[in-house]
């Protein structure tokens, strides 16, 4: 007598809801760490981008005071008026088109220096019909504050060039520096004159006339 044999059905299944709900969490959650990454790196990338700007201007100043060792004292630059954040810098005589003196020329120096703290060298003009065309600063330093240290006198000594800028994350309880203290540009909604936001850049050399 010949047997049959009968199989269980097998019971194909789909994703439940549950099964997608959590592979929708899962992936949500790698998207927002990615998300997160690429906010982190933005912030990276902007200081290491104002650390290396800053970096350069203080070469450009240093080199612009080996060039004209007759008036160090006149590029100096103190604490407490630094340079930088200014909306019109006084325009001195151009020394590109006509002789100066030392001084004349450490002033010149101290203007074109400015307009590169401020970002005034890289304009770009905002003409898109809303209101008068505007020129935007979009090179320079967030919200700079330099400072140029030295003998009183000029002369042969150490010099030491300071320079700050606003950053995009804040230190609570940063010491900073004291160029750019009391002006605003650093701190938070609670203290404004607090320096939980300031970076800075120092940068020393010896110069001898």
């Amino acid at each position: 007598m010949t047997r049959l044999l009968h199989s269980s059905p097998v019971r194909a299944r789909g994703f439940g809801l549950i099964e997608v709900l959590i592979t929708l969490l899962v992936f949500s959650i790698g998207v927002l760490a990615v998300a997160g990454l690429q906010a982190i790196s933005r912030k990276n990338n902007f200081d290491a981008l104002q650390r290396t700007t800053a970096a350069n201007l203080a070469e450009s100043i240093f080199a612009s005071m080996r060039a004209n060792t007759t008036a160090l004292d006149a590029y100096l630059v103190p604490v407490a008026n630094p340079r930088g954040s200014h909306d019109e810098v006084a325009v001195p005589n151009d020394c590109y088109q006509a002789e100066c003196t030392p001084s004349e020329m450490a002033a010149f120096d101290l203007a074109q220096w400015e307009y590169a703290l401020d970002g005034a060298g890289e304009l770009l003009v905002d003409d898109s019909g809303e209101g008068p065309a505007t020129a935007l600063k979009t090179g320079g330093l967030a919200s700079p504050s330099a400072c140029i240290l030295g003998p009183a006198t000029g002369g042969a000594g150490r010099y030491t060039v300071v320079i700050a800028w606003r950053g995009v994350a804040e230190l609570p309880g940063n010491a900073g520096h004291a160029c750019g203290t009391g002006r605003g540009l650093y701190g938070t909604e609670a203290d404004a004159d607090s320096l939980a936001y300031q970076r800075f850049f120092s940068l020393q050399t010896y110069i001898s006339p």
